[in-house]
């Protein structure tokens, strides 16, 4: 039962490829995407645990399952891709022979994602990230945004690359136990030089597929440029599946204290450096694409720390509300994308959904951000406790100069698909964060009071009139760049647990 979340979606991938094939145009196919995306959301209703495909051993064959630590990644992508698929519906020229062939690359990517999140096995989770992957990379490719090609080959080199080394330290994990089962690697790893080398090597490989300071140099191109729905998939949803897999990595093998405070460390690094770079951003898809790897910080904050279910659902409350503001603000910014120049004003509904989210991306109380953060934070000791609050003063700083911009400008046509899923991400961030306990606290006051001062000023000296602007170089420089980050950031990993 539990495999059909992931071959759900890729029956219906196939049947638009076959419906385009055969000239169907139209109801058929839009059924069949709508069928695609929601039909997986009833396996989780139907069936959790564990189980193995095909009645093997444990030992020897594919086990999945659906639990505590999967199972906010796999609710969070679920409600996502199918705001996603609404928005998609409405946002994409069915007369356009490409929209099938987008709308198949939509559902392979769902059928990528649920397959990584329910595996409990280091290849299958492999192969599946990859089938996520290869679709993201064809959607930013698929924009017609300027630099969309070139955006998508920054994504692709520099990730094949991550992906190359992972599997190579899924081999060595698989040549000293014996076993490629999370479990049962656990149990069979004994510490020793070859599974701290595996542990280095897959461990800087997720860092860059989930966009992670100081390996996310191909994310703020990727995600600003990609078509809206898109942008709101690989931002939500995409980067969540390495995550995952640092879940996995960090259940089955032995840790040294040094990698769990490495990791912390670069967790804050990429929390405090994404803000910085948002407050210096004019172009709102952009500013977003670098909250993508502030926010990332903090679920790698709650993987580092052992935290696995807290980072779950942070992660889960990530891809709701960052998956609603970019598509909020990709339907308000549809002939600009420059703060100043477009709006929700006289826009009620976009208004009150962006506002929403933005209170929850800024961890504010009720709304789910805040649970996450809870969580997160209850994990933390020492001076590492004071990332969350300040982390939290800095992205409200940031969402503050988002709707001080948006609250001058006016939208154009909003299309009603494009206000129901905006609109029903912000319910669900707020009313998922009362389900789970967010209660309104006094901090919440003191954050906003204190972001709001903190706004004013940096305003008044002028902050906001400075843009970072990205100086197009030559790709292929880039790329080696990226590279030589990468390989940079494997080797002190590697050293760090040297005995």
């Amino acid at each position: 039962m539990i495999p059909l979340i992931t071959a759900i979606p890729l029956l219906f991938a196939f049947t638009i490829v076959m419906l385009d094939t055969l000239r169907v145009k139209g109801a058929p196919i839009k059924a069949a995407f709508l069928l695609g995306a929601v039909l997986p959301a009833g396996v989780p209703l139907l069936r959790n645990g564990t189980e193995v495909v095909g009645g093997w051993s444990r030992e020897a064959g594919i086990e999945v399952g659906i639990g505590e630590v999967n199972g906010p990644f796999i609710a969070g992508e679920l409600i996502l891709f199918t705001a996603v698929a609404i928005y998609s519906l409405s946002y994409f020229d069915f007369r356009d022979r490409k929209t099938a062939k987008a709308l198949a690359l939509f559902l392979l990517i769902h059928a990528g994602l649920l397959g990584a999140f329910i595996s409990l096995d280091f290849f299958n989770f492999y192969i599946y990230m990859e089938i996520a992957s290869v679709g993201a990379f064809a959607l930013v490719a698929f924009s017609e945004e300027p630099g969309s090609r070139r955006a998508a080959f920054k994504y692709l080199i520099p990730s094949l690359l991550a992906s190359y080394m992972f599997i190579f330290a899924v081999g060595l994990i698989y040549m000293e136990t014996g076993y490629l089962n999370v479990d049962i690697v656990a149990e069979a790893a004994i510490p020793s030089r070859e599974l701290s080398a595996a542990l280095g090597i897959a461990f800087a490989s997720l860092l860059l597929k989930a966009g992670i300071f100081p390996l996310h140099g191909w994310l703020p191109d990727a995600h600003s440029v990609a078509p809206t729905p898109a942008s709101a998939l690989l931002s939500g949803a995409v980067v969540k599946a390495p995550a995952y897999g640092m879940i996995l990595l960090f259940s089955a093998l032995p840790l040294g204290e040094a990698i769990k405070t490495v990791g912390m460390a670069i967790a804050a690094a990429s929390i405090f450096f994404g803000i910085a770079m948002a407050l210096l951003q004019r172009d709102a898809k952009r500013l977003l694409a670098y909250h993508t790897v502030s926010q990332m910080g903090y679920v790698l904050l709650g993987i580092a720390s052992m935290n696995f279910t807290e980072a779950a659902y942070y992660a889960m409350a990530h891809s709701i509300f960052k998956g609603g503001l970019f598509l909020g603000i990709g339907s308000l910014g549809r002939k600009s994308r420059k703060l100043g120049e477009f709006g929700y004003r006289g826009a009620p509904v976009m208004a009150f959904s962006v506002l929403a989210l933005s209170l929850a991306i800024g961890g504010v109380s009720p709304f789910i951000g805040a649970y996450a953060k809870g969580l997160i934070s209850s994990g933390l000791s020492g001076n590492w406790s004071l990332v969350v609050p300040l982390g939290t003063v800095g992205t409200l700083v940031s969402f503050t100069k988002l709707n001080h911009y948006l609250l001058k400008g006016s939208p154009g046509k909003l299309r009603t698909a494009w206000k129901l899923s905006t609109s029903a991400l912000a319910v669900a961030a707020l009313g998922l964060g009362i389900y789970l306990g967010a209660k309104v606290k006094p901090a919440d006051f003191i954050y906003l009071a204190v972001s709001a001062a903190i706004f004013l000023a940096l305003r008044e000296l002028g902050l906001f009139d400075r843009e970072i602007k990205a100086k197009p170089a030559e790709v292929g420089r880039e790329i080696n760049v990226l590279t030589a980050v990468f390989v940079s950031v494997m080797l002190a990993l590697l050293l760090l647990q040297r005995p």
